[in-house]
């Protein structure tokens, strides 16, 4: 566009520098007109090649800027690309945080849950452990009244019986449970004999009582606190026997008896 303008640019110049003058010849005019329009050929044809150059740059320009155009679409629909993975990334990965937490929470509760029920059953189980059991007895009315150093007694008569702890075959106690332990023995004698008594632990004297009233049947108590393992054996026997040595059962109330009970353990 801009060598077809300069072309009809020139073409005016020359059609305006025609001579006026009346003299010149028309051969003359003519040479003169091939002249310039020779010169305006070359001009036109260096208008075409720098138009020619000028649109080979245009189109190269252009096809870089294409080109450049194309690496940006491909650029921007790879950074899409990209976007689109890191969200389905970061989709994934709080739905497994989600799962996750809910599994963590659920493994707490659980877990939380079989340790209360442990720490529970540990509880019940010292509760049980530490539970004092209902143990006690008392027995009076010994089987003879005359004794020998040694003898056991042998009470008869049950007066109260909680447990299986005294034997009224052996007159002996057994304790079923370890523990603290307190035990009596009440001994009655008539008037003017004696009565020496003793509380026993496996073999091992606990406590030693010996009575006597001259002029009138009497009785005296003596009571004694053991620390006692399970199965170990508690009785009441004689430390000194003879014809004097004689326990007395009569009167509403004088009975010659033996008794305990479990308190601690």
């Amino acid at each position: 566009m801009t060598g077809l303008l300069q072309l009809l640019l020139l073409v005016s110049v020359a059609m305006a520098s025609e001579p006026s003058c009346p003299a010149c010849s028309k051969y003359d005019y003519e040479e003169k007109m091939l002249e310039r329009m020779i010169r305006m050929e070359f001009v036109f044809e260096k208008v075409l090649k720098e138009n020619k150059a000028l649109s080979k740059t245009v189109e190269q320009d252009l096809m870089l800027i294409n080109e450049e155009s194309e690496r940006l679409h491909v650029t921007v629909d790879s950074l899409k690309d990209q976007q689109e993975q890191a969200e389905r990334r970061l989709d994934s990965l709080m739905e497994g945080i989600e799962r996750n937490q809910s599994s963590t929470l659920e493994k707490i509760v659980s877990d939380s849950n079989s340790t209360l029920e442990h720490t529970v059953a540990t509880i019940n189980d010292m509760r049980d452990q530490i539970a004092i059991p209902l143990e006690y007895f008392h027995d009076r009315s010994p089987q003879t009244s005359s004794l020998s150093t040694g003898e056991v007694i042998v009470y008869k008569t049950v007066m109260t019986h909680q447990g299986n702890g005294y034997s009224a075959t052996t007159g002996k106690f057994t304790a079923p449970a370890r523990g603290l332990y307190s035990f009596f023995m009440h001994t009655c004698t008539r008037s003017n004999k004696y009565a020496a008594l003793q509380i026993v632990k496996e073999g091992s004297v606990l406590i030693t009582s010996v009575r006597y009233e001259k002029d009138q049947s009497a009785c005296s108590s003596s009571q004694v606190f053991v620390h006692i393992d399970a199965g170990e054996t508690v009785w009441v026997q004689c430390s000194s026997g003879g014809s004097n040595i004689q326990l007395y059962e009569g009167h509403p109330h004088y009975w010659t008896s033996f008794g305990g009970a479990l308190i601690h353990n």
